[in-house]
């Protein structure tokens, strides 16, 4: 197999959503008491819109407000300050001041859902500013699927589920991947949706979070760029 990797380029990515020990205990408010309240109707609705919003977001789908929700739960108290990105239950939030960091750059097809983060009994808001869910709908080939592969072998076979090819990225190796050229042509973050967990993102881009110290909770590695 050919290896010509180019030690001068590299991207950036995101390993936090593909850890499940960093999520946030931040849920939309459907997770919670709030569907025991609800009619069957209601919570059959719920439960499409909490489906459909997963699979869109990991195919680089732009979300609708329903599919997002308004009301998020966060148990913590305004005085306690969380990270500029935060994991919360399989998606990537931001703060608004990381926010404002990457509208500097080229975003191409990125939304930001804005949210309502109040504790579980809906009582009290939970954060000081605002929390935005981070919607990146710019989609992009990672290549070089050669180096993915199931728990504990980052060379091991490609696992087959559901009658489909899904690549999936190994927890702790994702400094290993290596990512193809022609994958840092176009917007700063971007996300492959064959490997649904990772977010992409350019030196730039990862220079300017680290210059406005925004980098905290992105749990960032960096990737080389080349072809296996």
């Amino acid at each position: 197999m050919a290896n010509d990797v180019n030690g001068d380029l590299c991207v950036w990515i995101s390993t936090t959503v593909n850890d499940g020990t960093a999520v946030q205990a931040v849920l939309r408010k459907e997770f919670g008491d709030w569907r025991l309240k609800q009619t069957p109707e209601l919570v059959e609705w719920s439960k499409r819109m909490v489906q459909e919003s997963s699979l869109g977001w990991k195919r680089g789908e732009v979300l609708t407000k329903e599919q997002v929700g308004d009301i998020w739960h966060f148990d913590a108290h305004p005085e306690y300050a969380p990270p500029p990105f935060i994991s919360g239950g399989g998606y990537p939030l931001v703060s608004e001041p990381a926010k404002a960091v990457l509208e500097q750059f080229d975003l191409g097809e990125t939304v930001f859902h804005s949210l309502t983060m109040m504790d579980p009994g809906e009582t009290r808001l939970s954060t000081p500013e605002p929390y935005y869910l981070l919607n990146v709908g710019n989609k992009r080939a990672m290549g070089n699927y050669e180096a993915l592969g199931p728990e504990g072998d980052i060379r091991a076979p490609l696992n087959c589920r559901g009658g489909g090819i899904r690549y999936l990225p190994v927890i702790g190796k994702e400094d290993q991947l290596v990512v193809i050229p022609e994958a840092l042509n176009g917007p700063d973050i971007w996300l492959d949706p064959k490997v649904p967990s990772l977010l992409f993102l350019s030196d730039r881009l990862v220079a300017g979070l680290k210059a406005a110290g925004m980098e905290k909770g992105w749990a960032l590695v960096r990737c080389a760029v080349g072809t296996l």
